[in-house]
């Protein structure tokens, strides 16, 4: 990577950090912007923060073998999130508020790192996992006839679990995207037309 384009990431990372925290009596105002705007923003900066340094660091890659730290902390993470009462000691409490930051930017930090240094079975189960798991919540969000979180109104909480459903449906288009260039390449010419 040019050293301009991770400058740029870099300032993108700290837009989206910035812009998710300055921004977060908006975002949080809905359980919708929170866990589908606000969530992603701060993973998504940790991410562009995170660099080469992070990538190529042996002492990470020591405690991460085979990337099943990094893969482990993403199903505990995203799962402890998807509970409807951790988002809302967030909204009342700095500490969760501070440990949700904290979490999802290191976890958007190390996750590439992780994936890269995962074979395709080990990436396949813990990302099979993620997605059955997010589609999981989003159902139930849709179906449970109670109001989950005193925070949020039901309607709101049915709104993000459809959503929650199409992240996890991208997530996993997007996995098999990256693991299997072949299904986005073009398809050849038939080699009878050609001949004609």
């Amino acid at each position: 990577m040019s050293p301009r384009l991770r400058l740029f990431s870099r300032i993108c990372g700290v837009l989206l950090l910035g812009g998710a925290f300055l921004f977060r009596g908006a975002l949080e105002a809905t359980m919708l912007g929170h866990m589908v705007a606000q969530i992603p923003m701060i993973f998504f900066g940790g991410l562009l923060l995170g660099g080469r340094a992070i990538r190529d660091s042996a002492l990470l890659a020591s405690y991460d073998r085979h990337g099943l730290t990094g893969l482990t902390a993403l199903l505990f993470i995203s799962a402890y999130w998807m509970i409807p009462r951790a988002l809302e000691f967030s909204l009342t409490m700095p500490g969760y508020e501070l440990a949700k930051f904290a979490s999802w930017a290191l976890l958007g930090a190390v996750l590439p790192a992780s994936i890269a240094r995962a074979n395709i079975v080990i990436q396949l189960f813990y990302l099979g996992n993620f997605c059955a798991m997010t589609a999981i919540g989003g159902m139930l969000y849709q179906d449970v006839p109670e109001q989950l979180c005193n925070a949020y109104l039901k309607d709101n909480q049915a709104l993000t679990g459809a959503f929650l459903i199409i992240v996890a449906v991208a997530a996993a288009v997007g996995w098999c995207i990256y693991r299997f260039p072949a299904l986005n390449a073009p398809t050849p010419p038939d080699a009878a037309a050609v001949r004609k």
